[in-house]
């Protein structure tokens, strides 16, 4: 009888535990839970009005969930902070900070938690018991580094901790990531996650789980068709050569200020907005759930802080080579032209757009200031490291 009762209440365990990661598993899983499924939560309401689409087009602390060879691209400090309210009493939370050390690389540093409560237990014969709580995080720590102009790689070590029912687990994973500009339009990306990944429960059987690795591939468009504003991206998944699942958005920006959102995946149609001032960010999502014809919220709060010095970002200015004397002319006027907008095409800037302050035919440089840092001090850049889109 005993035996019987060892036996049911370990059924109990096992069926739970299915139940809850298959109720808390994400776009990425077609076909319900698995271990570890929750960390596919890891996102930004960005990415999540955008269809889930990210691993191309991070530009915050996000990248640490997604994308970590991305954080090498960040050449601000970034801080994020979501909420998600989903059905079944589900609560998700994260916050996420990256900042750039200059030639050392960029780290970021991350936590994230899923929450369940009021489970209603039941015994190996149907009756109720008690209620429960699940409770699933993570802390994350990043190192990116950029490789030239255009490449960075980065990696995600992540202590995992699941509670459930009276019983813990404990796990480690590792993500690595890379990013790849090519031009000043195209980013493609590719992440490894969850390389030699497991959860151990502190059961009498020692109950070991190991979590999948999955591979994603993305690609976005800044400027697509040359329409101004626009990025355009896409993603893929696959877990031990099975696909996954897809994710395609757009993000459009209005006086860089305003920003809609749309996206599609196998999941269905989500879509989102965003408000930009001063290095604040707010963003809201709607993305519809895994089962079930409901939907899920995430809100998204980011701020854009710090700026590298001048003297390592800023880059150097051609000195003006004077005539001699007796062929020297009257110098070009100063053009003070302020409606025009660049795109940055080069240097650790680039992919960044800029308000000209002014221009200097004498020695082919122009001064602009970003507008994505309204308050920042001015840069001085040659002619041939930027190009006009208006």
């Amino acid at each position: 009888m005993e035996k019987w009762r060892f036996s049911g209440r370990h059924i109990k365990i096992v069926y739970t535990l299915f139940l809850v990661w298959s109720i808390a598993g994400t776009v990425y899983a077609q076909s319900g839970g698995y271990a570890g499924s929750y960390l596919s939560l890891n996102n930004s309401s960005r990415a999540f009005g955008m269809g889930g689409v990210a691993i191309a087009c991070s530009e915050d602390a996000s990248a640490i969930f997604i994308n970590p060879g991305m954080i090498g691209m960040l050449y601000d400090g970034h801080f994020n902070a979501t909420l998600a309210k989903m059905g079944y009493d589900r609560n998700y939370y994260d916050m996420a900070f990256s900042y750039p050390l200059n030639s050392w690389g960029s780290i970021g540093l991350a936590w994230a938690q899923l929450s369940i409560d009021n489970i209603e237990g039941r015994d190996q014969d149907g009756y109720v018991t008690q209620n429960f709580s699940d409770l699933q995080s993570a802390m994350m720590l990043s190192y990116s580094k950029t490789i030239g102009d255009n490449f960075s790689l980065g990696m995600t070590g992540k202590y995992l901790y699941h509670s459930l029912a009276g019983y813990s687990a404990k796990g480690v994973s590792v993500d690595i990531g890379s990013a790849i500009y090519i031009g000043d339009r195209i980013t493609l990306g590719a992440v490894f996650r969850n390389l030699n990944s497991s959860l151990k429960w502190n059961t009498s059987s020692k109950l070991k789980e190991t979590i999948p690795t999955q591979v994603g591939v993305g690609i976005s468009y800044f400027d697509l068709f040359n329409v101004p504003n626009l990025l355009v991206a896409a993603d893929l998944h696959v877990q031990g050569g099975d696909f996954l699942g897809y994710q395609a958005g757009a993000e459009y920006i209005i006086r860089d200020m305003v920003l809609i959102r749309g996206g599609y995946s196998d999941r269905g149609i989500s879509y989102g907005a965003g408000l930009q001032v001063a290095g604040f960010k707010f963003d809201v999502a709607v993305a519809p759930e895994n089962f079930g014809n409901t939907s899920r919220t995430f809100f998204t709060l980011s701020w854009r802080f710090g700026k590298q010095s001048e003297e390592t970002y800023e880059p150097s200015v051609i000195p003006a080579v004077l005539p001699p004397p007796v062929q020297q002319s009257a110098p070009a006027p100063v053009s003070t032209e302020t409606k025009n907008i660049v795109l940055i095409t080069d240097g650790p800037l680039a992919n960044e757009r800029a308000e000209v302050i002014s221009q200097n035919p004498n020695d082919k440089t122009i001064t602009v200031h970003l507008l994505a840092l309204p308050g920042s001090d001015p840069i001085t850049l040659t002619m041939d490291q930027v190009r006009f889109l208006e």
